[in-house]
């Protein structure tokens, strides 16, 4: 074997295999000439530690001399003979580099490597405020593995004032840090998310008495006759009552989703994936009851030419202060289309399948009001005992 040289390399020609030029002076060093062209200085060796065979990649000849690779090999060599084996090296320097990384450069990686892979589109935009708000203002010149539970406990006491907010963000950043164990930028059980609290989940279950729909319907129907509002606008909360569906699901919901002779509507991409919407007769006449516009694939139209409603908070703002029911959001629509099927004798696990919910634990919620019911029944079945003892 002859002793690798610039001109040696750059006058070995590519064959239909790769092939590997060795060198004659250092065992397992050599360069390997690719069928494409590319030629890599390689070194092939014998780990000390597991004795098993293995090789690292030196460089790409052109970025690499030949005696910039030389070097390289003699010294990986002289590790080897001290019983270090320079592959474990290596990769102890690049976990040193990934330790010592910024956090706000770890949350660019964390983005392009999960968030985007893992979170859609509409979580990103919700989420994005949150994180160039508090996150990494508070966390983004630390070190990650610097960053301890006393770090993340003093964000929570910054943020005691919207804890809302807060609860979201400590979620966030407990993905963060169990990917970056995952990738080696902190130590493995050093997430300093673990032990720290959330605070309550204070969720507000409003839900609407019968006198109170039938208040909403009427100023809906008042509205819908004077032309105070958009039909769009009207028929959008009229489809929410109906379908306990999410706002973003029907703001945003397509012609081509909706089958009105089957009955339902087919989201390809709802907050749970893939998603089938039964309709009801009242669900289906407020579809019916809008015309498709051309150029418009959207069921429920906005104010620009091809674009669908993207608020109705305003026009809401009005409808609950007149209907006197001024402390129900948008959202409690949905709350009270569940209590609604409770009260019809709907099972919690039926309600789960028509608000959508990919885990059956998110309706138990409502558990209660399915117990209210049950106690009815139960005083119904009681009048068969009422001639006994």
């Amino acid at each position: 074997m002859p002793k690798l040289t610039k001109k040696l390399v750059e006058s070995s020609l590519p064959r239909e295999k790769d092939y590997v030029i060795w060198d004659d002076e250092i065992k397992g060093f050599g360069c390997r000439i690719l069928p494409s062209g590319h030629k890599t200085y390689v070194f092939h060796y014998t780990s000390p530690t597991t004795r098993k065979y293995s090789y690292l990649k030196i460089g790409v000849h052109g970025s690499y001399t030949v005696d910039l690779a030389r070097d390289k090999a003699k010294k990986w060599c002289a590790d080897i003979a001290q019983d270090i084996d320079p592959k474990d090296m290596k990769k102890a320097k690049q976990v040193e580099v990934q330790q010592s990384m910024l956090f706000e450069d770890f949350w660019k990686v964390f983005t392009e490597k999960y968030i985007k892979e893992h979170h859609k589109l509409s979580t990103i935009k919700r989420d994005s405020s949150r994180i160039h708000t508090y996150i990494i203002p508070f966390f983004g010149n630390k070190k990650i593995s610097d960053i301890s539970q006393k770090d993340v406990l003093g964000f929570k006491d910054s943020m005691s004032h919207i804890r809302g907010n807060c609860t979201k963000c400590l979620r966030l950043l407990n993905v963060a840090f169990n990917q970056a164990e995952l990738w080696e930028c902190i130590p493995r059980n050093s997430n300093p998310c673990k032990g720290v609290s959330k605070h309550p989940d204070r969720r507000m279950n409003r839900f609407l008495s019968d006198a109170e729909l039938e208040r909403l319907n009427q100023v809906l129907a008042e509205r819908t006759e004077a032309d105070a509002a958009s039909k769009y606008t009207i028929a959008a909360f009229r489809l929410l009552i109906y379908t306990g569906c999410r706002l973003g699901e029907v703001l945003s919901l397509r012609w081509e989703d909706v089958n009105l002779k089957e009955n339902f509507i087919h989201l390809k991409d709802s907050k749970v994936g893939e998603r089938g919407i039964p309709l009801n007769e009242s669900a289906k006449n407020v579809i019916l009851g809008l015309k498709k516009q051309a150029d418009n694939p959207y069921v429920f139209c906005g104010d620009k030419p091809g674009t669908h409603l993207v608020t109705l908070q305003k026009t809401w703002e009005r409808i609950r202060q007149k209907a006197g029911i001024p402390d129900v959001r948008i959202h409690d629509l949905r709350h009270s289309f569940a209590s609604f099927a409770l009260k019809k004798g709907v099972s919690l696990y039926g309600v789960s399948k028509l608000l959508g919910h990919k885990n059956i634990a998110t309706t138990t919620r409502y558990a209660h009001l399915e117990l209210e019911e049950l106690k009815k029944l139960t005083n119904i079945v009681d009048q068969a005992f009422s001639k006994c003892g």
